[in-house]
């Protein structure tokens, strides 16, 4: 109860200390444009989308100021992807117009199948961190005597949010202090009624040309947020994300409307800036707010070998049971051979012609299946190169079986994946996939070929006619 007679008296003094302009802000992290980058600060279940497996993300933002001044919020974290649930942690400090809050945070996030192309996913952030005045002006020679003890509190706060995937759309629920508990005083920060409560519901749309490293979509949004004794902010975001950059828009009853853009680099850095024009409630002068997002990608990607405008990546050496299996498939064709030949000698020893003629078609039909064994063999040992402009990539894989696969898409999240193959049985298509534990993605393939001239052709006419979207070339060696 101290405590909140404290931040009451402060918000009722701070006008008149700081002049008529001052404007007390929301207590919540105005975390509302984070879309490409840190998605988990605005929306905690988003984490399980992350299409890499381990990330860095940086944060700052500038409320109503220029950015050659302190930051009003900066944020650097890290959030790891499993299959089906994300975990993180990071440093935040957030500076509202009552408080400086310095501290860290903990993340934790999981997906629950349901169907075919349904899930519900439970996120969690869990900040602890220190509250203090955010300015010492305003302590005057002979401090108010309630200020003396309750200058700095520790505080942990708990912001945990549910949403419902279905397809490509979702609906969540979230809160930014469903619980919280002042350590130092020993008691609760905020009442039932002083709940922060928001929720949102959004659409993915993927684009064609969807890279495995760098997903293209378009996604809009819509929010809405309950903040205690301010008025219900009501939200738009928009998200367009390519191969090498994004864009974003959005507006926000209380903040006002914002834009951003952010470049891809080097497959792994994400750099962005979002500019945000205040509404009605900015100081006057102070229309503006600037923020800056920034991701580095630690995990492994999805090489590309032999692919024209890709690095190419050096060969591995095989592994013992790559060699064990290349030498069970020459000692097979060699026992073959063998038979073979044992066949033709008890055909020339044979007086029966109508016994002699049925082993040489035998013979024969051996000799062909020798032949198609010999030359899978030679078209796993061809040198490709690929065409100008062609999509191809070349590894050396244990545990599939050589050859050419037509991929159609890759995947590194279950859910796209889930809903692309239900989508692509609809159109008639059987596909076919295949996980691959170096980095984590599962290929979604519609057939497996021999020979690179067969899957050209079948590349080339879009399978048949029956695919639109693009196909490239994957060879298991």
């Amino acid at each position: 109860m101290k405590f909140r007679f404290l931040a009451l008296l402060l918000a009722g003094i701070a006008p008149g200390l700081f002049g008529q302009d001052a404007v007390e802000l929301p207590p919540d992290l105005r975390s509302h444009n984070l879309l490409y980058t840190n998605p988990s600060i605005f929306n905690p279940a988003f984490s399980t989308d992350q299409v890499t497996p381990h990330q860095v993300g940086f944060w700052t933002r500038w409320q109503w100021q220029t950015p050659d001044t302190d930051p009003t919020t900066l944020l650097v974290n890290y959030v790891g992807r499993s299959r089906d649930f994300a975990y993180g942690g990071g440093f935040f400090q957030n500076n509202t117009s009552i408080y400086r809050q310095t501290g860290g945070l903990l993340h934790y996030a999981f997906d629950i199948p349901l169907g075919e192309t349904s899930s519900i996913t439970f996120g969690a952030n869990l900040f602890g961190f220190m509250q203090e005045l955010s300015d010492a002006s305003l302590f005057l020679e002979e401090p108010i005597s309630p200020f003396i003890d309750d200058r700095d509190q520790f505080i942990l706060q708990l912001s945990p949010a549910i949403q419902l995937n279905i397809d490509q759309f979702g609906l969540a629920v979230f809160s930014d202090n469903l619980f919280d508990f002042n350590v130092t005083t020993s008691g609760a920060v905020t009442e039932s009624n002083e709940k922060i409560i928001g929720g949102m519901l959004h659409y993915t749309f993927p684009l064609e040309g969807n890279d495995s490293n760098s997903p293209t979509f378009f996604r809009p949004m819509v929010y809405v947020k309950s903040i205690p004794t301010y008025d219900t902010q009501l939200g738009l975001n928009l998200i367009w994300s390519a191969s090498r950059y994004w864009l974003q828009g959005g507006y926000n009853s209380f903040y006002g409307p914002s834009g951003g853009l952010g470049g891809k680099f080097f497959k792994r850095l994400n750099l962005g800036a979002i500019v945000e024009y205040a509404t009605d409630n900015a100081p006057e002068g102070e229309e503006l707010t600037y923020e800056l997002v920034a991701s580095l990608d630690l995990g492994p990607l999805d090489g590309r070998k032999k692919v024209v405008g890709f690095d190419v990546e050096e060969e591995e050496e095989p592994s013992a049971e790559e060699e064990l299996a290349a030498a069970a498939r020459l000692d097979s064709i060699q026992r073959a051979e063998a038979a073979q030949e044992l066949a033709l000698q008890r055909q020339r020893d044979s007086l029966d012609a109508v016994r002699r003629a049925a082993e040489l078609a035998e013979a024969r039909r051996v000799q062909d299946s020798i032949q198609q064994a010999e030359e899978a063999r030679l078209a796993r040992e061809e040198v490709v190169v690929p065409e100008e402009g062609e999509r191809y990539q070349e590894v050396s894989e244990a545990g599939l079986e050589p050859g050419y696969y037509l991929i159609a898409n890759v995947f590194g999240t279950k859910r796209y994946f889930d809903a692309f193959m239900a989508d692509l049985r609809k159109q008639g298509i059987e596909p076919l996939s295949f996980y691959r534990e170096a980095n984590k993605y599962n290929y979604v393939y519609l057939r497996r070929y021999d020979s690179i001239e067969e899957a050209r052709r079948a590349r080339n006419s879009k399978f048949g006619g029956k695919y639109n979207g693009d196909l490239w070339i994957f060879r298991v060696r």
